[in-house]
């Protein structure tokens, strides 16, 4: 299934990083493979690492558990398996675009001496790029109907009001909770999130609850939460946001 809408995106930026036990060179090895694939497969003018250059969409790949010997009660000690968490990010609004759980094996055949993690690696970013792919990053680049709005910034210091100070408050709860998804920490983002909404209910906090739910693979509680930022009467642009991923939701 599609993650997001990426046609109207021209250069993307890559981060791969890993919450399990599992060595950087895994990260490496799966950041170089992904941008080789996604480079293969999409329209993109520009995949880069992530930082190296401004990018218009970053992908935030973190590699949450890593084994071998499968799940069975066989045990095959050819086999290695690599789950992941995908994060796509806004590059200049920072807004969140859409999240999916990857899961990569070898399989469990050993072949001129291969080494079952490396394939295994080589499938999540076929995957990858395949995601990617169902949702629009190939073909021409559409341009953008408007340029993403910038929020006005909290109000700070002998003039603000509480009602300002809860904002501000709600705006770094709902940046935690970017970050803290974009680091595979879904629970502590999903906290973040509720957080924010309730200190100050805003239909972009209630969206992000959305998605960490979907993070989670608990489609029903993300439909609910993303028809909840729906009857906030959002803005039209995040409405559109809103009934797009409520269609990617229900066909899951």
């Amino acid at each position: 299934m599609p993650v997001a809408n990426l046609n109207t995106y021209r250069t993307v930026g890559l981060r791969v990083q890993s919450s399990a036990f599992a060595s950087q060179g895994q990260a490496t090895m799966l950041e170089n493979a992904v941008l080789q694939k996604v480079q293969q497969s999409c329209s993109f003018t520009q995949v880069t690492h992530a930082g190296s250059t401004p990018a218009d969409v970053v992908l935030d790949l973190n590699i949450t558990n890593t084994g071998r010997g499968g799940s069975g009660w066989i045990k095959n000690q050819n086999e290695a398996t690599i789950d992941t968490l995908l994060v796509l990010s806004d590059g200049q609004s920072g807004e969140l675009l859409g999240t999916a759980r990857i899961h990569g094996s070898s399989s469990g055949m050993i072949i001129n001496n291969s080494v079952p993690e490396n394939e295994a690696i080589d499938a999540v970013a076929k995957s990858v790029a395949e995601l990617l792919a169902k949702s629009g990053c190939f073909g021409p680049r559409v341009a953008k109907a408007e340029p993403a709005p910038t929020p006005d910034p909290p109000a700070t210091g002998s003039g603000a009001t509480p009602d300002d100070a809860k904002r501000h408050d709600a705006e770094q709860l709902n940046e935690q909770g970017k970050e803290k998804l974009r680091g595979a920490d879904i629970a502590g983002a999903l906290a973040a999130f509720q957080q924010a909404n309730t200190l100050v209910p805003d239909a972009r906090y209630e969206y992000n609850v959305c998605l960490a739910y979907e993070a989670q693979e608990k489609w029903s509680n993300a439909i609910e939460a993303c028809k909840q930022a729906r009857a906030m009467k959002p803005e039209a642009r995040l409405v559109a946001k809103i009934d797009h991923r409520l269609e990617l939701l229900k066909n899951r």
